[in-house]
């Protein structure tokens, strides 16, 4: 695929679970929670830029896979983040 595709799915990927968090909510009839949308809608739309350019860096070969990274950036960031176990004494 090419970097501007990649950068698409990746995403939709990335705005995938926060689609469907608030659809899970709305389906329940709970209200929406408060929050501060403004701060909200641009640390999201940040993330979801920031998950169409991992995505560009894992360079997938198909649009599920561009998809799989957008969603999945949170566990690529813990895991990048974790520190490194001790050595046994």
């Amino acid at each position: 695929m090419k970097a501007r595709e990649s950068f698409l799915w990746g995403c939709i990927g990335g705005v995938a679970p926060e689609a469907l968090r608030f659809f899970k909510v709305i389906s329940t009839g709970a209200p929406l929670p408060s929050l501060n949308w403004t701060l909200y809608s641009i640390v999201l739309a940040v993330y979801v830029v920031l998950a169409g350019a991992v995505t560009i860096a894992f360079s997938p070969d198909s649009p599920w896979k561009g998809i799989w990274v957008g969603a999945s950036l949170p566990a690529i960031f813990a895991i990048l983040t974790q520190a490194a176990p001790a050595m046994p004494k």
